[in-house]
C-alpha cells in the first residue's frame, strides 16, 4: 500500500490551497459543473430522484451523459450521503486526481513495468500533469484521467486471462467511464479502444503458438464483455440520444469556422514540458493557457533518449506504436495548424466536438505508457548504473535541460524585474508572460543542478526530488488555473441555498440567473441556489434545449413573456372568472388548484421534453399543442387540483438498477480482496 499512500500525499501537497479547503475551486467548474451536482445532491436530499432541473434554463432533463446526470453512480452516490457545498467539490476534485494516479499505477506496475519504483514516478506525473492542472476547471475532464487508465487496465487483464470476472469489470469500469467523462473524451477512448481490440484479434487469431481452443476462449470472453458493456450503456445512450435531438448544439461543426479551431495546443505550449509557467499567460488567437499547459515534469524528458537507445537495442515495437500513437495525438491537438484533427472529422461525430488542445491528454497517456512499456525490465537502479550507456544519456540530457533554462534566463532577465506586487493576488494577477518564463526557468535550473548532485552523491533520494519537482510545479501553477482567490467558505456564502421548494412569484423574465458580488465578479447560475426558474441563459455550456433557446432570444417572445408568471393562464377570454393558485413547485412537479368558469389553456414555463404529463383530478389529461416551446394544457370548466408532473419510469428504473449492479460488484471486488488479505500467511520479519 505504500506507493497509493505516495500518490495520495503528492496529490494533496500539489493541491494544497484546494485540499486544506482554503479557497474555491473556480471558473466552469463552479459556473456550470456545480449548480448540475448542487442539484442533484438537493433534490436527493429531499428525497425527489432528480430527473428534471426545473431551474436550468427553463429547464433540462438530467439523464444523459452529456453532463453529471442520474447514471453518474459516483455522483448519485455523492449527493446522497453529502449535503451539497464547496468542499465537497473540493473532496471530489481531489478524489479524481488521486484515483487517476492509483489506477495509473495500477496499469503500470502490473501490464507494463516490473519496478515498482519506477510505476510509482510514471504514475505521478500522469497524476500531476499540465492537463490535470490545466483542466481543473472541468470535473469531467479530470474523471477522465481517472477512468482511461483503468478502462485499459481491464482491457488488457481481460486479454491476458480471459475469464468472467473479467469481463464483467470490463464492463463495469466502461458503464462508468461512458458515465462520468466528458462524451468529447468517450468518443475518442471508444474509437481507440475499438481499434486496439481488432489489433489484439488480428494478432491473436494469427499467433500460430496458440491453440484454437485458446483462441476460441478469448475472444469468447472479449465479446462477453462486449455483450455487458453494451446491456448496461444502452439505457444511458438511449436517452442521451434524445436529448442530443432536442439540443441547440446538435449539429456538425465547419472545420474552418472559428468556433470549430477554437482552444488549440499551439506549439509554443511545448515549452511547458520543461516550463510550465511559461504556458499560463501565452497569448495566441483564439485559444488560452489552460489547454497549453503540457507538463508532464522532468522525469519523462530525462528518460526519452535512454528509451531509444533500449527500444532500438530491444526492437521494442509495441514501445515505438505507443510513441507513435502519442506524437499522432500530439499533431491532433495541434487543431487547425496541421491537418490531423480534420482528418478525424471522418470518424462519426468528432466533427461535433471543438477543443482540439483537449486531446493532448491521449498524448500525455500514451506517453507515459510508452515510457513503462520502454522500461519493462528496468528500474531507475538499473538505468542510472555506473557505466551504463543509458546513465550517460541522462546525465547529457540533464547537462541539455541545464543549458537550456539558462539561456531562457539570460533571454528574460528584464522579466525578473517588478515581479513583487505588494500581495500574492496582485502579483499572479499582474506578472507577465516574460516573468513566469524567467521565474519557472529559475527554479527548473536549481532542480536541475540538484538532480546531478543526488546523482551522484544520493541516488537513494532520487525518487523524493522527482516527486517534489512535480508537487512544487503543479503548486505554482493552482493560482492561475485552479482555485479562485476567494475563500471556499466565502463561496458557500455566495452561492448559499434556499431550504425547500419555495413557490415562485416573480415571473421568469424578472429573475437574474447570476449574483454580482462587493467586488463586481459576476457568479452565473445562482437562481439554481435560489430554486427559481429564470428566463435568461448565461454560461449555459450544451444543457439547452434548441426551441427553448430560440424562443426566448425572439424579442417579441420575450415581449408576450413579459410580466407572466411560472403558471398562467394564455390568453383568457374572462380573466375576471377564471382564478387559480399554485401550491406546490418542485423539480419536474407543479401544482395548481383551479377554478375555471370556461375552458382555458394553462401553460407551465418550463421546457416541453418527453416525459411530461398532465394530470386533472387524479385524471390524465393530454398536452396542448401550441406554438411555444412550454409545457401546457388545455383545462376544462370547473374546479379542482391540476398537476403537471414530468415522469420517466425508464430512466428511474434503469438508473436504480444500474447503479446497484456498480455498487455490487465494487463490493464484492473489496470483500474478495480483504478476503485474499487476511488469508494470506503473514510474513515473517
Amino acid at each position: 500500500m505504500w506507493p497509493y499512500l505516495i500518490i495520495n500525499v503528492a496529490a494533496i501537497l500539489a493541491y494544497l490551497p484546494v485540499s486544506c479547503m482554503l479557497f474555491s475551486l473556480k471558473n466552469d467548474v463552479v459556473a456550470i459543473e456545480y449548480p448540475l451536482q448542487h442539484f442533484l445532491s438537493d433534490s436527493l436530499r429531499h428525497g425527489i430522484f432528480p430527473t428534471w432541473f426545473d431551474s436550468w434554463h427553463m429547464g433540462f432533463p438530467m439523464q444523459s451523459i452529456l453532463s453529471w446526470g442520474v447514471y453518474s453512480t459516483p455522483q448519485m452516490l455523492t449527493g446522497f450521503l453529502f449535503d451539497s457545498n464547496i468542499y465537497v467539490l473540493n473532496a471530489e476534485f481531489l478524489f479524481f486526481i488521486i484515483t487517476s494516479g492509483c489506477c495509473m499505477f495500477k496499469l503500470l506496475k502490473t501490464h507494463f513495468t516490473t519496478d515498482s519504483n519506477l510505476s510509482l514516478l510514471l504514475s505521478c506525473c500522469y497524476m500531476l500533469s499540465g492537463f490535470t492542472v490545466g483542466s481543473s476547471q472541468w470535473l469531467l475532464y479530470i474523471t477522465g484521467m481517472t477512468f482511461i487508465p483503468l478502462v485499459l487496465y481491464f482491457v488488457i487483464s481481460l486479454l491476458k486471462k480471459p475469464c468472467f470476472k473479467y469481463a464483467l469489470l470490463l464492463a463495469v469500469s466502461f458503464y462508468l467511464f461512458f458515465t462520468n467523462v466528458h462524451i468529447y473524451l468517450t468518443v475518442v477512448s471508444s474509437y481507440l479502444l475499438t481499434f486496439f481490440l481488432l489489433i489484439s484479434i488480428v494478432n491473436l487469431i494469427a499467433d500460430k503458438n496458440r491453440s484454437l481452443q485458446d483462441k476460441t476462449k478469448r475472444v469468447k470472453y472479449l465479446f462477453l464483455s462486449l455483450g455487458l458493456t453494451i446491456i448496461l450503456c444502452a439505457a444511458p445512450a438511449y436517452y442521451t440520444f434524445e436529448v442530443i435531438s432536442y439540443l441547440a448544439r446538435s449539429q456538425p461543426l465547419a472545420h474552418d469556422s472559428v468556433f470549430f479551431q477554437s482552444n488549440y495546443l499551439h506549439p509554443d505550449g511545448l515549452s511547458s514540458l520543461l516550463l510550465p509557467l511559461s504556458a499560463i499567460k501565452t497569448t495566441h488567437f483564439n485559444t488560452e493557457g489552460i489547454v497549453l499547459d503540457t507538463y508532464l515534469g522532468l522525469l519523462p524528458i530525462l528518460l526519452l533518449p535512454a528509451s531509444f537507445i533500449i527500444n532500438r537495442k530491444q526492437k521494442n515495437k509495441f514501445a515505438w506504436g505507443l510513441l507513435g500513437a502519442a506524437v499522432i495525438f500530439l499533431f491532433i491537438s495541434f487543431g487547425h495548424l496541421t491537418p490531423f484533427r480534420s482528418w478525424f472529422n471522418i470518424l462519426p461525430g468528432m466533427s461535433n466536438f471543438r477543443h482540439p488542445g483537449v486531446l493532448r491528454i491521449f498524448f500525455i497517456f500514451l506517453f507515459i505508457l510508452y515510457l513503462g512499456a520502454s522500461f519493462k525490465n528496468y528500474g531507475l537502479s538499473h538505468l542510472l548504473k555506473q557505466g551504463t550507456i543509458e546513465r550517460k544519456s541522462i546525465i547529457i540530457a540533464i547537462i541539455v535541460l541545464m543549458f537550456v533554462c539558462l539561456i531562457t534566463i539570460l533571454f528574460h532577465t528584464t522579466g525578473l524585474q517588478a515581479i513583487w506586487q505588494g500581495s500574492v493576488y496582485e502579483t499572479i494577477i499582474k506578472v507577465s508572460d516574460e516573468q513566469l518564463t524567467a521565474i519557472t526557468a529559475i527554479i527548473q535550473l536549481c532542480i536541475l543542478v540538484l538532480l546531478a548532485f543526488v546523482i551522484y552523491k544520493k541516488q537513494k533520494v532520487l525518487s523524493f526530488f522527482i516527486i517534489m519537482e512535480l508537487i512544487l510545479n503543479t503548486l505554482m501553477c493552482t493560482p492561475f488555473f485552479t482555485i479562485s482567490s476567494y475563500s471556499a467558505k466565502k463561496v458557500n456564502n455566495i452561492l448559499s441555498s434556499v431550504q425547500g421548494y419555495p413557490v415562485q412569484t416573480t415571473p421568469p423574465q424578472n429573475v437574474l440567473n447570476f449574483t454580482t458580488d462587493n467586488k463586481k465578479n459576476v457568479w452565473p447560475n445562482t437562481n439554481t441556489y435560489r430554486k427559481e426558474i429564470s428566463s435568461h441563459l448565461l454560461m449555459p455550456g450544451p444543457l439547452v434545449l434548441e426551441k427553448i433557446s430560440r424562443f426566448i432570444s425572439n424579442d417579441s417572445s420575450r415581449n408576450w413573456l413579459a410580466g407572466k408568471p411560472v403558471v398562467f393562464i394564455n390568453n383568457p377570454s374572462q380573466p375576471g372568472e377564471n382564478s387559480y393558485k399554485v401550491e406546490v413547485q418542485k423539480p419536474g412537479i407543479i401544482q395548481v388548484s383551479i377554478n375555471m368558469s370556461s375552458p382555458a389553456e394553462i401553460i407551465v414555463q418550463q421546457a416541453n421534453f418527453p416525459g411530461w404529463k398532465v394530470y386533472y383530478n387524479n385524471k390524465q389529461i393530454s398536452l396542448s399543442k401550441n406554438d411555444t416551446p412550454f409545457v401546457s394544457a388545455i383545462v376544462p370548466q370547473g374546479s379542482g387540483t391540476l398537476i403537471f408532473k414530468f415522469e420517466k419510469p425508464g430512466v428511474f428504473y434503469s438508473a436504480i438498477l444500474l447503479h446497484l449492479v456498480v455498487l455490487l460488484v465494487v463490493i464484492f471486488l473489496s470483500l474478495q480482496k480483504l478476503r485474499l488479505r487476511w488469508s494470506s500467511p503473514s510474513v515473517p520479519n
